[in-house]
C-alpha cells in the first residue's frame, strides 16, 4: 500500500485522508503549519472588490464582517473549494473564481480588498501587487509547526511519498528537516497548484505531479494509477 504524508492543518488532513483512502493510499497526518485568527477593524468600506484566497480567509471575515445584501462588490475567489465554502457565508452572482491568485490579480480593478495570511508574499506576486489598488488585510497568521527531529525522520522514512497544499506547509516541512534536506529527493511529492509546485522547484526539488486544476481527488487518482 502506498503511504502519503500529508502535511496542512489536522482538519483539513482529515478531509483529504477520507478522499486518499477511497483510493486504498495509506494516509499519516503531521501538520507543518496552523492558523491564528488575528483582530482587525476596516474603518469604512468603500472597496469594489474582495479577494478570498482560502477558506480561512472566508471564515474569519464572515466572523468580524458582513458584506451587504445590496452591496455592488465584486467577489475573486482562489479555488473551487474556496467558492463553495463563500456561497455558504453569502450567495452573489457577481463572482469569479480562478485557480491561483496569479490568475486573479491581473483581472481585478478599483479599489480591492484581498484577505490573507500574514506570510510573506512571493517576489513575483510582490511585483504583480504594485501597480494594482489593493489593499491588504492579514487577517490570520500562519505559524510553523516545529518537531522533535527524531520523530519527522522516523514519519518521513515511512512514506512513499509526500503531499504539500501551500508554500507555508513545504516551508515547515523543510525548516524540521534541518540538515537533512535531501531525503525530499527520495520520495515522491505532490503540490497542489502551481503556486505551491513553484515554492517546492525554487529550493532545488522536483515536484513528482501537480494537478491541472487543484483537486486532492485528481493526486489520488495519479497516486492510484502508479501503483499503490
Amino acid at each position: 500500500m502506498y503511504n502519503l504524508l500529508l502535511t496542512r492543518e489536522e482538519e483539513k488532513n482529515l478531509e483529504s485522508k477520507k478522499i486518499f483512502s477511497s483510493y486504498n493510499i495509506n494516509t499519516i497526518s503531521l501538520p507543518m503549519i496552523e492558523t491564528i485568527p488575528k483582530e482587525f477593524e476596516l474603518k469604512g468600506f468603500d472597496f469594489e472588490s474582495i479577494i478570498f484566497s482560502s477558506r480561512k480567509a472566508v471564515e474569519i471575515f464572515f466572523k468580524n464582517l458582513y458584506i451587504c445584501k445590496n452591496a455592488n462588490i465584486n467577489i475573486y475567489i482562489v479555488g473551487e473549494k474556496t467558492k463553495e465554502f463563500f456561497l455558504g457565508f453569502y450567495n452573489t452572482k457577481k463572482l469569479v473564481v480562478r485557480d491561483s491568485i496569479k490568475e486573479i490579480i491581473p483581472i481585478v480593478s478599483g479599489k480591492t480588498l484581498w484577505i490573507r495570511t500574514d506570510f510573506e508574499l512571493p517576489e513575483d506576486i510582490k511585483n504583480m501587487v504594485k501597480n494594482k489598488d489593493i489593499f491588504i488585510l492579514e487577517a490570520y497568521k500562519t505559524k510553523h509547526k516545529i518537531y522533535d527531529i527524531s520523530k519527522v525522520l522516523e514519519v518521513v522514512k515511512i512514506v512513499n511519498g509526500i503531499f504539500f497544499a501551500s508554500p507555508s506547509a513545504f516551508l515547515g516541512f523543510l525548516k524540521n528537516l534541518q540538515n537533512y534536506k535531501y531525503i525530499l529527493n527520495e520520495k515522491d511529492i505532490f503540490a497542489i497548484g502551481n503556486t505551491t509546485a513553484d515554492a517546492i522547484k525554487n529550493e532545488g526539488f522536483k515536484v513528482t505531479y501537480v494537478p491541472q486544476k487543484p483537486s486532492v481527488e485528481s493526486i489520488a487518482k495519479y497516486i492510484s494509477s502508479i501503483g499503490t
